[in-house]
């Protein structure tokens, strides 16, 4: 069983190979007849392209890469913190792609526009092809209204003047023209316009320069679409930005003032953390001096009333005792009022999108930290926040993480508060302690020594925040944008677009292809018989013989000769006779076929002349008395006598015979057209014509030039006195989908003994495109008893066919085709 199947599968594949070979040979078949019309089809297409790549404008790429700051410390712990979050199931953003959605974002790109003016477009044209021009333009337009519509107009340079045409508005032409000097304002649909030379100007006399100008908005998305950004190496933190454009220049200005534009955006970003710490603390410095003055009046005038001048000889042993007490209470009030203040800060709802001043005197390093942090956070968020929505996901996600870290942040400062409050009670214990040894001193000097202490406090809160508010300035006087430029924007002088030797190959593709789907669009619609192979796959019944067109027109009575002999055709003819004797030694042979144009009675009449040549009495009969179609291709339409009359008893057999037609060769011809032919073939007296002919006449072979079998039965009549049945079917004429039902014609027996007889059976070969379609040529007719049809024998043409162009039998084949 497994052999079996084996041997299957192997039949399969080698039949799915030679099916596959089939359709190379096919292919190669169609590409060696058609060879002409795919060289014209690839040189038209080849020409075409070559126009096309030529009038494309030459596309140039810069590319650029920088560091994003990886280095510091500051980014270290960022990255650290983000591995912690990621481990912990939070999701974070990855620094690099803010970074990209930042370099190419609206703003900044709008910025270049801006700077570089790029909102106007400069161009000319040279053989054929747009070249875009930017600081070498010749003419520098400066439009001095505000934009309205996108306008486009030609300036050609006469000299010194220049003539303005063909100016559009939004689009619509206008008609607008006008000869105007360099420098000379001019007003037009889109506005006033001025234009001025440049030092390139000489160089482009009488030649048309393009300007066009366009909104912000438009030019902000065009060059943005030029624009790309991608990680070059994420672990290094590395960003390329690639830049195409029509101009290799303004490429690279871009580039440059892209990078300009982006480290300024940083700086900016950064030092807006330190605005924020300075206006804090200008505005505790004020307060802190207020406080301050207030205390050193006070104590001045405390002193003043209670003549206290020498006070500080008086208490010089008790500040030396309790210095380290006083000291310790003085630290832990500075700094219980720096954290005070910067938890107030925190709690207050209208800084929740600030940044948190950084105070050195917190004294907790953890804390700093995480201040720190909070305010990267929140210069991350808030640079997003200039190209996205409050409401997008990536805001959104950081105003939870930005919330969550300032509740972290209240809880720690709510933790320290309470930590230097209990220092501070027990300062305060110390100090308390230190006061009840002093009892005896004078209520004024305790509370002058009140008054001094909060002095002190004042002075050095006040003094700590002088020396913030410099470090701060420090900070805001250093613009490092922490950004460094790796590869500063390069690129060749040979334009990456258009690719012209991918257009040419796909123009060459393209070239073979139209052809071959023509041809396989009129395969396709081919519903003829294709070849011996389709009739093969169809019908069971035996094929006698395949027959080549024969185009010879010299011979006027078309019947073969010995002077055919070695020809194709002749050849052809002999082996089906060899097949026929094969089948009968003597007899009647009807031919028929089923519909007109097969070349049945081309089939009949030298079917009967190569038996005859093979030294066997013939004779042929013009049984299609409809038409009477050999009997006109013979010259014996308009006979006194012939089978209608032998049918109608209006004569005899010797009457009706005339002989010598060819070389043992006689013929009966069809007769006057009978207002009832399908009656007269029913007579008796056709079985008795063919009884005395084969016995009294002699005729070893009696050949039957039948009607076709659809929409007439005079074939089925006749077939009734047949032996033998020849069923012609023309390659390129008969309808594959009739195969089947002459499929079950044979098998119901409804002709006698029928075989098959293929005519032009290298038609198909010898077509136009290398399958088909070769065939043209017929003439028609019409019956006036109730059935008519049109068919032809196409082996040599009538004097009206004979000089028919190439053209008119296209013409009239692909007709054919459609009907």
């Amino acid at each position: 069983m497994a052999e079996v199947i084996e041997n299957q599968n192997t039949v399969k594949e080698e039949e799915r190979g030679n099916s596959m070979l089939n359709v190379a040979l096919f292919c190669l078949t169609v590409l060696r007849k058609n060879w002409r019309w795919f060289l014209l089809s690839i040189v038209i297409c080849l020409g075409l392209a070559y126009l096309y790549a030529k009038r494309q404008p030459r596309i140039y790429a810069q590319s650029a890469t920088i560091l994003i700051g990886g280095t510091d410390q500051k980014t270290q712990k960022n990255r650290q913190f983000n591995q912690l979050q990621e481990l912990s199931g939070i999701s974070t953003n990855d620094n690099l792609k803010d970074q990209i959605f930042v370099l190419t974002s609206r703003r900044l790109v709008g910025q270049v526009v801006d700077k570089l003016k790029l909102d106007v477009f400069y161009g000319v044209t040279q053989r054929f092809t747009p070249v875009a021009l930017f600081k070498e333009t010749p003419v520098e337009a400066n439009f001095l209204e505000p934009f309205k519509r996108p306008v486009t107009f030609d300036a050609e340079i006469e000299g010194n003047k220049l003539s303005v045409k063909n100016l559009r508005y939004d689009g619509n032409k206008t008609g607008f023209e006008k000869t105007v000097s360099f420098g000379e304002p001019f007003k037009t649909p889109g506005g006033i316009v001025v234009l001025n030379k440049t030092k390139y100007t000489r160089g482009y006399d009488n030649k048309t320069i393009h300007i066009t100008r366009i909104s912000r908005e438009d030019a902000i998305t065009y060059y943005r679409n030029s624009l790309g950004a991608e990680e070059n190496n994420k672990e290094a933190n590395l960003i390329t930005l690639t830049y195409l454009d029509g101009n290799f220049g303004r490429a690279n200005n871009f580039l440059n003032t892209l990078l300009e534009v982006y480290k300024a955006d940083i700086v900016d970003a950064k030092n807006t953390e330190a605005r924020t710490a300075a206006k804090f603390i200008d505005e505790r410095i004020a307060l802190i001096g207020s406080q301050l003055g207030d205390v050193e009046k006070e104590l001045v005038n405390f002193k003043q009333e209670s003549n206290l001048l020498d006070f500080d000889l008086n208490v010089t042993n008790y500040l030396q005792e309790s210095t380290t007490s006083h000291q310790t209470l003085l630290e832990l009030e500075t700094r219980l009022a720096v954290v005070s203040s910067l938890r107030d800060f925190i709690v207050n709802s209208a800084n929740q999108e600030k940044l948190i001043p950084v105070l050195g005197a917190l004294g907790n390093a953890s804390m700093e930290s995480q201040i720190n942090e909070y305010n990267a956070r929140m210069i991350e968020r808030n640079n997003l926040l200039q190209n996205s929505s409050p409401t997008s996901n990536a805001i959104v996600q950081r105003d939870l993480t930005l919330a969550e870290m300032r509740h972290t942040i209240c809880s720690a400062l709510d933790s320290y508060v309470n930590s230097i409050r209990i220092q501070l009670a027990k300062a305060r214990s110390s100090d308390d302690r230190l006061r009840s040894q002093m009892s005896a001193t004078p209520q004024s000097e305790i509370k002058t020594l009140d008054i001094t202490r909060q002095q002190k406090v004042k002075e050095a809160l006040y003094t700590y925040l002088l020396n913030k508010r410099e470090e701060n300035a420090l900070q805001l006087a250093i613009n490092d944008a922490n950004v460094r430029i790796v590869e500063y924007p390069y690129g060749r002088k040979v334009p990456v677009s258009p690719h012209t030797g991918r257009i040419l190959a796909v123009a060459f593709l393209l070239g073979l292809a139209i052809p071959a789907c023509v041809f396989w669009f009129l395969i396709t619609m081919d519903k003829t018989v294709r070849g011996r192979k389709d009739i093969e796959d169809v019908l069971t019944a035996p094929i006698l013989g395949d027959i080549p067109r024969w185009n010879d027109d010299q011979n006027d009575k078309k019947f073969l000769t010995k002077s055919e002999n070695g020809k194709t055709i002749s050849e052809a003819f002999r082996v089906l006779r060899y097949n026929l004797n094969m089948t009968m030694q003597e007899g009647v042979i009807c031919v028929t076929s089923s519909t007109p144009s097969q070349g049945k009675s081309f089939i009949s009449r030298n079917v009967a002349a190569i038996i005859g040549i093979g030294n066997a009495k013939t004779i042929l009969i013009d049984a299609d008395i409809r038409k009477n179609s050999v009997s006109e291709i013979l010259g014996m339409k308009r006979t006194t006598y012939g089978l209608t009359s032998y049918l109608a008893r209006q004569c005899e057999i010797d009457d009706i015979i005339v002989k010598g037609i060819g070389e043992n060769l006689d013929m009966i011809p069809a007769g006057v057209r009978p207002p009832n032919p399908a009656e007269l073939l029913m007579s008796s007296r056709l079985d008795q014509l063919i009884d005395k002919l084969r016995n009294e006449y002699g005729y070893k072979f009696i050949v039957v030039d039948c009607t076709p079998t659809i929409n007439v039965a005079d074939a089925g009549i006749v077939n009734r006195v047949g032996d033998v049945t020849l069923y012609v079917i023309r390659v390129g004429v008969e309808d594959r989908r009739f195969l089947s039902d002459l499929e079950k014609l044979y098998q119901e027996g409804k002709f006698n003994k029928m075989n098959i007889v293929v005519n032009d059976s290298n038609v198909k070969s010898e077509s136009t495109y290398g399958y088909g379609y070769g065939y043209g040529y017929g003439y028609g007719y019409g019956y006036g008893y109730g059935y008519g049809y049109g068919y032809g024998y196409g082996y040599g043409y009538g004097n009206e066919h004979k000089h028919r162009t190439k053209i008119g039998k296209k013409i009239e084949k692909f007709l054919s085709i459609r009907k």
